[in-house]
């Protein structure tokens, strides 16, 4: 089979002009995905490192075992952080997947690191089997829930977080709740931040909707719905 595109007069065939003009938008769509790819799966791994390493100065500087248990920890943060960029780069899917029925474990873990962080009050509620959710809604709802969690906890000065999962007839739904500052949310209209503008995108991803309430002083909740089938 041919693939030369020249003609016998030594010209060369153009690509037609509708796909001179796809190109650009196949780049920015490209480039949106890796900022974030990098958002979700790198900077929010270093932020937790960052929070690990706050602990062991401020807290557990008295307790050699603790500290060795959290620098091991941040070895393998650190780890995860440098495999996700060099699949970035090399276009490879992530070694390091979330492993299925593994949301509300992770979820937990999370908010321990925070919590020991921050002091903060936790509630955490979970009403619904890690077995019962797809694939797809499990990974974007825990990205999406971390990346709120991280938020509240660099942001919003709060001193309590609500997290609820549960089931619901079409599906599920989660809340997330917090005491802090809160802000305005005319302000954030049209931000370039990949912050809540990747949170929407993960959650429309599966079908779902995300609603976000807050006003300066009056804390944040978020609230997420994705319908799915039951398996």
């Amino acid at each position: 089979m041919n693939f030369d595109d020249s003609h016998g007069d030594g010209s060369v065939e153009k690509p037609p002009a509708k796909l001179d003009a796809e190109i650009p938008e196949v780049v920015k769509q490209e480039r949106l995905r890796i900022s974030r790819e990098l958002h979700d799966r790198v900077l929010q791994s270093l932020a937790t490192v960052k929070m690990r390493a706050e602990t062991c100065r401020q807290q557990l500087l008295g307790n050699r075992k603790a500290v060795e248990v959290e620098l091991q920890n941040i070895e393998d943060n650190v780890d995860k952080a440098i495999t996700e960029i060099r699949n970035l780069l090399t276009e490879n899917q992530s070694t390091e997947d979330l492993q299925a029925g593994s949301l509300e474990r992770r979820l937990k873990q999370e908010l321990e690191i925070f919590c020991a962080r921050t002091g903060f009050k936790l509630d955490f509620c979970c009403s619904i089997g890690a077995d019962k959710l797809p694939r797809d809604v499990e990974k974007e709802l825990y990205f999406t829930l971390r990346e709120g969690i991280l938020n509240a906890v660099r942001h919003s000065r709060a001193t309590e977080l609500h997290l609820s999962l549960r089931k619901t007839p079409e599906g599920c739904a989660a809340a997330l709740r917090d005491n802090g500052v809160g802000y305005d949310p005319t302000r954030t209209e049209g931000s370039s931040h990949y912050g809540l503008k990747g949170m929407r995108e993960r959650v429309s991803k599966v079908g779902g909707d995300i609603s976000v309430t807050t006003a300066p002083n009056q804390g944040t909740e978020i609230n997420i719905t994705v319908p799915f089938e039951a398996e």
